[in-house]
């Protein structure tokens, strides 16, 4: 770790005052006014994982702060695609600067390094050993790393090309998860195979990888782009991933058509593209257009600085945490659970912004 450039959290634009550290943090790259709202959703989605993080390790946590078993949704699975998202808003701001400082082809190596970094990080907190052997399972880490990586490939295409290709090969996803495969003799569909994977393993991360692409055309860059653009893509694409779902639904088509966050189907990736867009429209509305808190969150703005760093190092407090309190706890027990984890996380980011420290990778 060390304080550098991030590529994963970012606050494009400061005021001109600022001197440049990290793009968690403060920089000097434009006279414009600081977007505040990147930061209050990036730190929301961390807050967000953080508390359903916890929450998951309990027996008695009600299905609502669980992810859907299947087909279906609880807010829980809009946590991780709100990341997605959170990360798409300075992709390609991050890349362009990269690029005009470095070069394509450090620009390329810096970002490629990096998410390759997450994937590796993602595999080895996820790493169990057994006495049949060692496994792995997929979780967020592995799609971030995998999304960004996916996405490095476009980004430099204009916004409409991005778009375009999201679009075509998000029709091609949803087609190849209907397909049959024969492992061992036994016949399987993609999307089943996906199913049986935290966060649809390597088929689910390239429908990540898809929902970050398309969410870098919606965005494109922030701070030159219409807002209100946002708001109805936003809308347009809520609209057809609840569509597709009650589609498939009513008349069983297409295959795996319905929302499942385990399946990472089109309709999901759709909905929570949407969603994000939406929320963070509503969020850029209040406190960047109303200026609602007059240009600072004491609560969301910290977290939203360090957020990758404090994702990574959350997991040692529930453990801690799961060490006090049995699994069978007691329901009031386990959201009190959460919302410690939370204020130990928040606590950590307010002295690390106090102090001006922005870890990244």
């Amino acid at each position: 770790m060390a304080l550098e450039e991030s590529l994963i959290s970012t606050s494009p634009v400061v005021s001109s005052e600022m001197t440049q550290q990290s793009e968690n943090g403060p920089s000097q790259l434009s006279p414009k006014k600081r977007y505040l709202s990147i930061d209050l959703f990036r730190g929301l989605a961390i807050v967000g994982m953080v508390f359903v993080n916890t929450l998951t390790v309990f027996t008695t946590t009600p299905w609502w702060s669980k992810h859907a078993a299947d087909f279906g949704l609880t807010y829980v699975d809009l946590i991780a695609p709100f990341f997605i998202f959170a990360i798409a808003l300075t992709y390609k701001l991050s890349f362009s600067r990269a690029v005009q400082k470095e070069g394509f082809l450090k620009a390329y190596v810096r970002f490629l390094r990096r998410y390759a970094a997450l994937l590796g990080f993602g595999f080895l907190g996820a790493l169990i050993i057994e006495p049949t052997g060692i496994t792995f399972d997929w979780g967020v880490l592995q799609a971030i790393g995998f999304a960004g990586i996916l996405t490095l490939f476009f980004i430099i295409l204009p916004c409409f090309y991005r778009f375009a290709i999201s679009v075509v090969l998000l029709l091609l996803y949803q087609f190849l998860l209907g397909l049959t495969v024969s492992i061992d003799g036994i016949l399987v569909t993609i999307g089943d195979l996906a199913f049986t994977s935290s966060h649809g393993g390597i088929i689910g991360g390239v429908g990540y990888g898809l929902m970050m692409l398309l969410s870098t055309a919606v965005v494109d860059d922030f701070r030159s782009s219409d807002k209100t653009l946002l708001l109805i893509a936003g809308g347009c694409f809520s609209v057809l991933g609840g569509g597709l779902h009650y589609l498939w639904k009513y008349l069983d088509y297409p295959l795996y058509g319905g929302i499942s966050k385990h399946r990472v189907t089109l309709s999901y990736i759709l909905l929570t593209v949407g969603l994000s867009a939406l929320l963070f429209w509503f969020i850029w509305f209040l406190f960047d257009k109303k200026d609602l808190s007059h240009g600072k969150s004491y609560f969301l703005q910290p977290i939203g600085r360090n957020s990758l760093f404090l994702y990574m190092l959350h997991p040692l407090f529930i453990e801690l945490l799961f060490l006090l309190f049995k699994a069978t706890a007691h329901v009031a027990l386990v959201f009190f659970s959460g919302f410690v984890t939370v204020g130990i996380v928040w606590l950590i980011a307010w002295l690390l912004d106090k102090k001006k420290i922005y870890i990244v990778l």
